[in-house]
C-alpha cells in the first residue's frame, strides 16, 4: 500500500486529548487539512494505553468489586463489567504497540511514530527492539516531542504512588538510562528522526529532551512552548506544527519518488547494455547471471542514491569501504588465482557479509543489494579503477 501510517503515542496520564488544543484543533486535523498530499497519502492512528498516577481503584479492587456488583440485582451492567487495568512498563507498552503496528499497518509502505513525553520512550523502545531483531521494516520515521530521554525531575514528586511509569521517568533510572545508551550505540540504524524541545518545559527540562550522541541538526528548541502545549499546536502558523508537517511531507515525497523510479525499472535495465560497468563485465567474460544481477543492483543503487543525494558524506564513506573490499579481492584475480566471475561473486559476497557491520548505514532504501550496485557505480567511472579483467577496458569505451 502506497501510504504512510502516522501513529501518535501519548505520555504519562495522557489520552486522545493530548493532541487537542483548547480551541478544538487537533494535531491530526491540522495536518490533514494543511496539505492534500497528507490527506491522500497518510492514515492517522492513536495508540492509547492506560496511564494513571494512582491506579488503586482500577486494579484488583475494581475487578473483585465489579464481580460483587454483578451479583446484586438491578445494578447496571456497565458497572459490573469493569476491566482490571494497570500501568505497564515501557517495555510492555512497546510490545503492545508492536502488535498494533503489525495488525493495522503491516501493508503500509512506511510508519512514522510520534511520541509525546513517555510516548517517545515507548516508540524508542519499539525501534530498538526492531533494530535488535534486524527487522526495522516499514518504521521509517520517529518524532520525539518533549521526551524525557534523561528522565524528569517532576517524576521524583510522584514516588509516593509507586507508579511504574513515573518510576521509569525518574532521573538516573536504570531502565531509562539503558534505553538512552542503547539508542546512542545504534545511532547508525535509527529511522529518520526529529527531536522537539519545549524551552518553557518544567516537566522535562530542555537538556533532558535530547538523547546522548544525537546530531543537533535534527533537534529543534522551540520558544514559548511548555510540556503540554508543544504537542497541540494552536494553528498551522506555529513552529512546532510546521516542523512536523514538513517532516511528513518529506517522507511522502521520498515514498512517491521511490515508487516512480521503480516503475522505470524494465526500461532502465534494457538501456544499461551501453553502460561502462556492463561493458567491463562482458569483456571480462563474467557469467551472464552475474551480469544480470549486477545490472539489477546498479538500478537499485541509482534509485537509492538519488533519494539520498543530500547525504553525500555518508555515501562517500560507503563507496570508500566498498572500494577497499574490491581491492582486497582483486589482487587474487591479478595473480591468476581466481577467474573474473569468481572475483565478481566474491566481492558481492563480501559486501553482503559486511552489510550489517563495516557497511552499516542509517539511510533507508540501502540493503546489501543497493551496496552491490554502488560497487558497479564505481566501475562506471574511469577514475575509480574498478574492473574485472587483468587490465582496464580500452579508453574508447569510456568516451562512448
Amino acid at each position: 500500500m502506497n501510504k504512510i501510517a502516522v501513529v501518535f503515542i501519548h505520555g504519562l496520564t495522557g489520552n486522545n486529548e493530548t493532541w487537542v488544543h483548547g480551541n478544538g484543533n487537533s494535531l491530526q486535523k491540522l495536518l490533514k487539512t494543511s496539505d492534500k498530499r497528507i490527506e491522500n497519502h497518510c492514515d492517522f492512528y492513536e495508540y492509547n494505553y492506560y496511564s494513571k498516577l494512582i491506579e488503586f481503584m482500577d486494579g484488583i479492587v475494581a475487578k473483585y468489586g465489579s464481580n460483587l456488583l454483578s451479583k446484586i440485582p438491578f445494578v447496571p451492567k456497565k458497572l459490573s463489567e469493569k476491566k482490571n487495568r494497570k500501568n505497564k512498563t515501557i517495555a510492555h507498552l512497546a510490545s503492545g504497540l508492536e502488535t498494533e503496528l503489525r495488525v493495522r499497518f503491516n501493508d503500509h509502505s512506511e510508519i512514522i511514530l510520534i511520541g509525546h513525553s513517555l510516548g517517545g520512550l515507548v516508540a524508542k523502545k519499539l525501534i530498538l527492539k526492531r533494530i535488535e531483531d534486524g527487522n526495522l521494516n516499514n518504521v521509517t520515521g520517529y518524532i520525539s516531542i518533549a521526551t524525557p530521554h534523561h528522565g524528569s525531575l517532576k517524576a521524583l514528586f510522584t514516588k509516593f504512588s509507586k507508579n511504574k511509569h513515573a518510576k521509569e521517568l525518574e532521573p538516573l533510572n536504570e531502565q531509562t538510562m539503558n534505553l538512552d545508551t542503547d539508542w546512542m550505540k545504534n545511532n547508525q540504524s535509527h529511522p529518520d528522526s526529529l527531536y522537539l524541545i519545549a524551552l518553557d518545559d518544567e516537566v522535562v527540562l530542555p537538556h533532558c529532551a535530547i538523547p546522548a550522541g544525537i546530531n543537533r541538526s535534527i533537534c529543534y528548541e522551540i520558544n514559548d512552548e511548555d510540556h503540554t502545549s508543544i504537542c497541540k499546536p494552536e494553528d498551522m502558523t506555529k513552529t512546532n506544527f510546521i516542523i512536523i508537517k514538513n517532516f511528513i511531507l518529506d517522507k511522502i515525497t521520498s515514498m512517491l519518488e521511490h515508487g516512480f523510479l521503480l516503475d522505470e525499472k524494465s526500461t532502465k535495465l534494457t538501456s544499461y547494455e551501453k553502460e561502462v560497468f556492463v561493458i567491463k563485465l562482458i569483456l571480462a567474460d563474467v557469467d551472464e547471471g552475474l551480469i544480470d544481477s549486477s545490472k539489477n543492483s546498479f538500478f537499485r543503487a541509482e534509485v537509492a542514491c538519488r533519494l539520498h543525494r543530500k547525504e553525500a558524506k555518508i555515501l562517500e564513506d560507503i563507496y570508500d569501504k566498498i572500494k577497499f573490499l574490491y581491492q582486497q579481492e582483486y589482487y587474487r584475480r591479478r595473480n591468476g588465482e581466481i577467474t573474473s566471475s569468481e572475483l565478481v561473486y566474491k566481492v558481492h559476497k563480501e559486501i553482503k557479509d559486511n552489510n550489517d557491520s563495516a557497511l552499516k548505514m542509517a539511510l533507508k532504501h540501502f540493503s546489501f543489494l543497493e551496496k552491490i550496485g554502488m560497487l558497479h557505480q564505481l566501475a562506471n567511472k574511469k577514475e575509480s579503477k574498478v574492473y574485472w579483467g587483468e587490465n582496464d577496458i580500452p579508453e574508447t569505451h569510456y568516451e562512448v
